[in-house]
């Protein structure tokens, strides 16, 4: 299920995937308003877990940080 598609569900668990054929998460050359957007809907998958929250990601990926 897409992230989109998750939202006003809720699950045990999630499991984000990002690589070649699912899209970045994050990425640091998107402007300002693309990356907003992206971090709510990457906020609205990871609340959709009640239990664990599993993000799978290349190695060697941008870092993902908390910003306020």
């Amino acid at each position: 299920m897409s992230m989109h598609r998750s939202k006003g569900k809720e699950f045990d668990g999630v499991i984000i995937v990002e690589g070649p054929y699912t899209g970045t998460l994050l990425d640091p050359s998107w402007g300002p308003e693309r990356l907003r957007a992206q971090r709510r809907l990457l906020r609205v998958a990871i609340t959709q877990a009640r239990a664990v929250v599993l993000i799978v990601r290349p190695q060697g990926s941008q870092r993902l940080t908390r910003t306020r």
